[in-house]
């Protein structure tokens, strides 16, 4: 396994020593699962692991290089590859797992300026890049051993202008000051760091990592600070950035927002997400526009409350093992609750699919001919199509690849 060198820009000083050592390693963890349970791709992966306890070691390991300058020795490296690998078992899409981690990152440093004194947070913001230093170090170190966990490291993207942008990027969102060393980052990667930025996500449909990761070097080369998620392409551009030589690719399906200011930059990156994996799954190729998927992203931005109507509409039926009825319900909802086209695409006789509507009826408490209740069918399906289908084809294709 690769080992990132001790870097002594990651040791604390006195007084950034004796800020971090007086957090409550319980407090921060809490603070950051909270901002955990707004992300699709920690909340919605089942994990049968003390989720609690994976993020308190994880954050005590950031503490422990940070106030000691000294990297992770052998143990606690075999430890977080076997946590890793427990994802890539598990199914999760790596490009889920690399961004858990990425907003992780953000998360941590969030928590300590929010949880720390006037006094504390003052001594933070002048030390931050000594912060940040170890956790772009920390950053590196969870991508290379993803490279080893996953079956399919040998498309993991690790070009150091793939770390470079994925760092830059990372820097920008969080609202850091710009440093000597990502000016040195843009002008490697040939990015113009003047604001205002247009967030962007894109893919190739049907391309494995390694052909994502050759779109990102591309698009890096026009100009963009482009790097991979796995299946999936993001980052930023310059306000005229001209996409025309990309979208003459069929495969392309492209998200991209306005020209935006650096504090608003994270969470648009975030909304763009679910557009793309929904343009992926409807075959839905070129541009498209995060207004013509706001159920999506409504549903993203409140992923607690969307799990619940997701239970609240198949629970009963799973609870019954009756698959036919949960199929039927989701073709119905496919088919606008037009009973004949959903006969036919089952296919069932019409008599068959009326007497499954009325025993969906009856397990669920539901009424099909009420709008209400038809909005919650909707958004159940929606939001399984978001964290499921997509995520589930994407694994199996780049297992395949």
């Amino acid at each position: 396994m690769n080992v990132l060198p001790p870097s002594s820009a990651g040791t604390a000083g006195g007084e950034l020593r004796r800020v971090l050592e007086g957090f409550d390693v319980g407090v921060v963890v809490r603070r950051m699962e909270a901002g955990f349970g707004r992300l699709p791709a920690y909340a919605g992966f089942e994990w049968p692991v003390d989720r609690t306890a994976v993020v308190r070691w994880n954050v005590d390991l950031v503490l422990r290089w940070l106030v000691n300058g000294l990297p992770p020795d052998d143990y606690l490296r075999s430890e977080l590859h076997e946590f890793l690998r427990a994802r890539a078992v598990a199914g999760q899409p790596i490009e889920d797992s690399i961004l858990v981690y990425r907003r992780g990152a953000r998360m941590f440093w969030e928590a300590l300026l929010d949880l720390a004194s006037d006094e504390d947070r003052a001594v933070l913001v002048a030390e931050w890049d000594t912060v940040w230093r170890c956790l772009e170090d920390y950053l590196d170190l969870v991508v290379d051993v993803f490279a080893q966990a996953y079956a399919d490291q040998q498309d993991v993207p690790s070009t150091a202008g793939d770390r470079r942008a994925r760092a830059l990027f990372d820097r920008l969102c969080a609202r850091l000051p710009v440093t000597i060393e990502d000016r040195d980052r843009a002008a490697r990667l040939g990015f113009e760091l003047a604001e205002p930025y247009r967030p962007f996500a894109a893919l190739l449909a049907g391309a494995t990592v390694s052909g994502q990761a050759d779109l990102a070097s591309r698009l890096r080369t026009a100009g963009a600070l482009a790097f991979t998620e796995g299946v999936r392409v993001a980052g930023l551009t310059p306000a005229g950035f001209d996409w025309a030589a990309f979208l003459d690719d069929p495969r392309l399906i492209l998200a991209q927002d306005p020209p935006l200011a650096r504090d608003r930059l994270s969470a648009a990156a975030d909304g763009l997400r679910a557009p793309i994996a929904s343009a992926a799954r409807s075959g839905r190729w070129g541009r498209v526009r995060a207004d013509d998927y706001l159920p999506e992203l409504l549903l993203a931005d409140a992923p607690e409350a969307a799990d619940r109507i997701v239970g609240r509409v198949f629970g009963p039926l799973e609870r019954t093992e009756a698959v036919d009825l949960a199929d039927t319900l989701r073709c119905l909802a496919v088919h606008g609750f037009d009973s004949t086209k959903a006969a036919a695409a089952l296919p069932v006789h019409r008599n068959t699919l009326l007497y499954r509507v009325t025993r969906i009826e009856k397990l669920t408490g539901l009424s099909l001919k009420d709008q209400r209740d038809r909005t919650l069918v909707l958004l159940a399906v929606t939001w399984e199509t978001v964290t499921s289908d997509v995520r589930s084809a994407s694994w199996r294709q780049d297992a395949d690849g």
